[in-house]
Order: structure tokens, then C-alpha cells, then sequence
């Protein structure tokens, strides 16, 4: 898979900005804070839907205009095809593929084009909260998976109804029997929907794994070895979480009637999904506590290889590759390890600071442009 051309009107710093891609290696270059990571957002944003540096879509739109505007020419095995995308103020999209409108902007773009982001904020994967373990799970599983993104809308529609119904419950009390009642309605849509998702990133993190276990070994000399472990809320008694639908969604409902006092009590779901956390684990220790950061750093260029290698299996396509201020951040041996290691028909972006933090063996043969400001100021094939 192939990103041939790029046009952003009115998105973040960019008025307009349009640019060719005929090469595999595309390195932007520009200081802080001039727009190099916003191509980068917007790439990324059409391969899972979402950004994960904005909390709004108003944020991705330039200030005082109403939308923006993204448009991708992409090549695939298939053929090639057109996406255009528009953002607009009020939260609504409008959604094109190959000039055909699509009814669900948001569902109908995941599978069109496959991207995976390594940025500098990965590190916190390992030693951030548990909801950044669980974006990640979602932006890849998006791509993967075209049902989790319906079973992760319809479940968290569940919570914020139940929620509600709780918080309202514990400020006007009523007969628990009534409440009881009331949440058990909600429950059963979060049971159905919740197993979904359990289900699927339990089975991505089995396939993820040996990928990222085996690269981790080739880091390291054969001297560490990375388990990933899904912390679910469904099963605090750290026994084995069933990998059957059936025996997921009996465990859910379960622990579901036990957590009924608690949730009241607090006014709020405490069981599910939404609550769930990912440990990375370095020799059977976790990593968060026992791994240097020169460690931590292997963990996550392992895991984003990975995943890589699982979007191609899985997908029969190639993902774009976008570093994000990465090579910054990696030491020599870590650099020649990801250029070392990574497909020979991948396309690359990478963004950087200073060209010198580059290796020029990957410079070699790239397309390279200067940011500034939002705007091109110089490009050179190199």
C-alpha cells in the first residue's frame, strides 16, 4: 500500500498543503511546533478514524474556519482509489470514497487504508495510564477488525446510559430492587457488545505476540523476553480468561451481579472493558516497574514492528509506516535494528527536527521536504 498524494485544506496549521509521493521514504523536516506532525496526524487519521492528539474534531480544524478538509490518493493491491474526508466544527462528517458518499464517515473509512504511527508518545504505553494501553488496542483493532468499531460504539452508548442511571440512582435514591431492574436492562447490551471487544483484543494480543516476543529477542542477544497481558476487569482472581465467547460473556454477567452493590455505591460501571488494562511484561517481570528506559524503548520499537507484520497478514496489504520524531529518541543500535528490520516495500514518513539525526543510509533515495509554518519551504529527492 502506497500514499501517493496528500492535499489538507484548513487542517491545523495548514491552509493548504498538497504534495506528491512517488518515493518510499518521505522525510519532513522542520522545528517545533511548525506542522510536520499534523501530516502525520492526518495520514494516521485515515487509517484508524481517530486522532489520538485531539480531543475534539474542532481541534484538526484551522482557527476560524468552519472544516477541513483531507484528501488521499492511495494505491493498493487492488487498485487504486480516492478517499476525501471532511471534518466540520459542529462533530458531523462528510466522508468520499472514490467520489461516492458514504451514510457512516466514520465506520465506512476503516479498511481503506492501513497506517501504523511510532511516536515518542508511545513510551508511554509502558508507563502512561491504562487508557493509552487501551487507544492503542482500539486504533489498531479499528483497522483490523471492521465489527469492533460498531461493538465498541454500541458498548460505550451502554456504559454512559447505565452510568447515568447509576449517578441518578445514588442523588435520588430508589428502591435498589427498582435499580436493580433498570441496570440489568443496560447490562445485557454491555454483556453482548462488551465480549465482543474482550474477545477481539484478546485474540490480537495472541497473534501480536510471538512477532513482538521474537524481535524483542533479536534486540537484545536472545536476553529478553516480552510478554503482553490482558488485566481484565471481568476476572479479578487472575485466572485464565476463557477464549470462548460463550464462557466470556457468563464470566461478564457474573461478575457483573457481584460488582451491582459497588457500582451503586460509587455511581458508576466498574467492571468491563472501559476499565480493562494491557501489562507489559520484560522476563516475566513488569516492564512499567523492572525496564530501563533503553529497554522500554526495545518494547515498544518490538511491538510497533509487530504490528506491522500483523496489519500484512492479516490485511494482505503493507501499512504505512509513520515515525514520528522517533530516530531522536533511539540510539544507534535501535536505529539500525528498525531500518534493518522492517519490509523492503514498506513506505515510510518520517518527521524530524534536524536531518542529522537521520542515518544516511535511509536518506539515501528519499523525498525529502522543509516545514515551516505550514508550509513547504524546500523539497529535494535526495
Amino acid at each position: 500500500m502506497l500514499l501517493k498524494k496528500l492535499k489538507l485544506t484548513d487542517f491545523r496549521n495548514y491552509s493548504e498543503f498538497e504534495e506528491d509521493f512517488k518515493e518510499l521514504k518521505i522525510i519532513i523536516i522542520g522545528q517545533n511546533a511548525q506542522g510536520k506532525s499534523n501530516i502525520l496526524e492526518a495520514i494516521n487519521l485515515l487509517a484508524t478514524s481517530k486522532s489520538e492528539r485531539a480531543e475534539r474534531d474542532s481541534d484538526l480544524i484551522h482557527w476560524g474556519k468552519d472544516f477541513a478538509l483531507i484528501f488521499a490518493d492511495i494505491e493498493r493491491k487492488d487498485g487504486s482509489s480516492k478517499i476525501a474526508l471532511q471534518i466540520n466544527s459542529s462533530g458531523r462528517r462528510k466522508l468520499k470514497i472514490n467520489d461516492v458518499a458514504k451514510k457512516a464517515p466514520q465506520a465506512d473509512l476503516l479498511g481503506n487504508f492501513f497506517a501504523v504511527m511510532f511516536s515518542c508518545d508511545d513510551l508511554y504505553l509502558i508507563k502512561g495510564s491504562p487508557s493509552i494501553r487501551r487507544s492503542w488496542l482500539d486504533s489498531v483493532l479499528f483497522q483490523l477488525d471492521s465489527k469492533y468499531h460498531r461493538s465498541l460504539h454500541d458498548y460505550q452508548k451502554s456504559i454512559s446510559q447505565k452510568n447515568a442511571l447509576l449517578k441518578s440512582g445514588r442523588e435520588n435514591p430508589i428502591a435498589r430492587k427498582e435499580l436493580k431492574i433498570q441496570t440489568e436492562i443496560w447490562n445485557e447490551q454491555i454483556i453482548n457488545s462488551g465480549t465482543e471487544i474482550i474477545y477481539t483484543r484478546l485474540e490480537f494480543l495472541k497473534e501480536i505476540s510471538p512477532y513482538s516476543s521474537e524481535l524483542l529477542k533479536n534486540i537484545s542477544m536472545r536476553t529478553e523476553d516480552l510478554g503482553l497481558k490482558y488485566l481484565c476487569t471481568i476476572n479479578k482472581n487472575e485466572m485464565e480468561i476463557p477464549n470462548e465467547k460463550t464462557n466470556i460473556k457468563s464470566l461478564f454477567k457474573a461478575s457483573l451481579e457481584n460488582s451491582f452493590e459497588e457500582e451503586c455505591a460509587r455511581g458508576q460501571s466498574v467492571i468491563g472493558p472501559h476499565r480493562d488494562d494491557l501489562q507489559f511484561q520484560l522476563n516475566g517481570r513488569e516492564a512499567r516497574s523492572f525496564a530501563s528506559q533503553g529497554q522500554q524503548r526495545s518494547i515498544i520499537l518490538s511491538l510497533k514492528l509487530g504490528e506491522v507484520q500483523v496489519i500484512e497478514k492479516r490485511k494482505n496489504e503493507m501499512p504505512v509506516l509513520l515515525l514520528d520524531d522517533v530516530f531522536a529518541e533511539l540510539d544507534e543500535k535501535r536505529q539500525d535494528f528498525l531500518l534493518h528490520n522492517l519490509p523492503e516495500n514498506i513506505q515510510i514518513f518520517l518527521t524530524t527536527t534536524h536531518i542529522s539525526d537521520v542515518q544516511k543510509e535511509f536518506i539515501k533515495g528519499a523525498h525529502i521536504i522543509e516545514i515551516k509554518t505550514g508550509k513547504i519551504v524546500h523539497k529535494v529527492s535526495a
